[in-house]
């Protein structure tokens, strides 16, 4: 099975292109961060994002893993700016496999980065209820 058979087009271009990959920027608003990791299901993901007035106006992500995570992470850190933080556009593991035409077996990698997505979330309305 070569590459084109194992991995969708979408997947492909997130992979290549790594949208909100690496430090989150300076600028304003406050800095939160939400991580989860599973090594025995090989993921790894951390989400930061900067909240201002209620929105997350920049994200990016850190993560380990198969091509697949990195492009879910890229897929939900990139809905996530311009975002409120009150979650409307919530990751679910479910959604991401049908978007990235992933295999069923990543469900366990894909729960990672539900779950650092929702540690963000968490994160950020603490820091927006004081």
């Amino acid at each position: 099975m070569n590459d084109g058979e194992r991995y969708s087009e979408v997947v492909r271009r997130l992979f290549e292109a790594l949208p909100c990959a690496g430090p989150l920027p300076d600028g304003a608003g406050l800095p939160v961060a939400g991580e989860a990791v599973a090594l025995d299901h090989g993921a790894w993901v951390r989400f930061e994002a900067r909240v201002l007035q209620g929105r997350f106006v920049a994200c990016s992500f850190r993560a380990w893993g198969c091509p697949h995570v990195l492009a879910a992470a890229a897929r939900t850190a990139e809905r996530l700016s311009g975002s409120s933080v009150g979650g409307e556009g919530a990751c679910d593991a479910r959604e991401l496999i049908e978007a990235l035409g992933a295999p069923v077996e990543k469900l366990g990698r894909f729960l990672v980065v539900e779950d650092a997505h929702g540690r963000l979330l968490a994160a950020a309305r603490a820091v927006q209820s004081g």
